[in-house]
């Protein structure tokens, strides 16, 4: 009877040592961060555009990203008859982004941008008649692959393709269709990766 005394109180006590939790995310977190410039081509509306602008984040162990981004339409595209009419168009959000053998010179990452944006007429002609305060919302959805070159330590560059989904847009006869599309381009990070 006192030998299994003694044995329940030795299970009693390394049972917790022995017994280890499983978790995602275990033991040190190196964390790091960046903010990026981008310029991209792709179609809107049947017309070219450059979109220009801007994402960044936490880098949570060299590989995982959660920030956010945002992009607008950077050219003028005309609308309608007017011609001095054109296009405002913009949209950001959240930002996911997997980055894969960081450290390699030449690496990937895989990303998706889930947001809102926004779409209106602007003018540099007031014989145009249009409403000023009239606007649409839309969501946003994007997700995209990058090839990236380490150029220095605190410096990536990369070329890059998206695919705009736009959803809910609906503006004096401009749908979904006529703002989503794909679009390619380079990107510049600076940071601690």
């Amino acid at each position: 009877m006192k030998k299994l005394v003694i044995l329940l109180f030795v299970l009693v006590l390394a049972g917790p040592a022995l017994a280890r939790d499983e978790v995602l995310i275990g033991g040190d977190i190196e964390s790091g961060g960046y903010g990026a410039l981008t310029v991209r081509y792709g179609r809107i509306l049947g017309a070219d555009g450059v979109f220009v602008g801007g994402q960044g984040g936490w880098i949570i162990n060299h590989s995982f990203v959660i920030g956010g981004g945002g992009y607008g339409l950077a050219n003028n595209i005309g609308i309608q008859d007017c011609d001095y009419l054109y296009l405002g168009f913009g949209y950001g959000g959240l930002l996911l982004e997997y980055i894969i053998a960081s450290q390699k010179l030449v690496h990937f990452s895989v990303q998706v941008l889930v947001g809102a944006g926004g779409i209106s007429y602007f003018t540099n002609d007031y014989h145009c008649e249009y409403n000023p305060y009239d606007s649409d919302a839309f969501f946003a959805l994007e997700p995209g692959a990058n090839l990236m070159l380490n150029l220095h330590k605190y410096v990536r560059v990369g070329i890059g393709a998206t695919y705009r989904y736009i959803g809910g847009a609906d503006y004096d006869g401009i749908t979904d269709s006529d703002l989503s599309g794909f679009s390619g381009g380079m990107i510049f990070k600076f940071g601690s990766f």
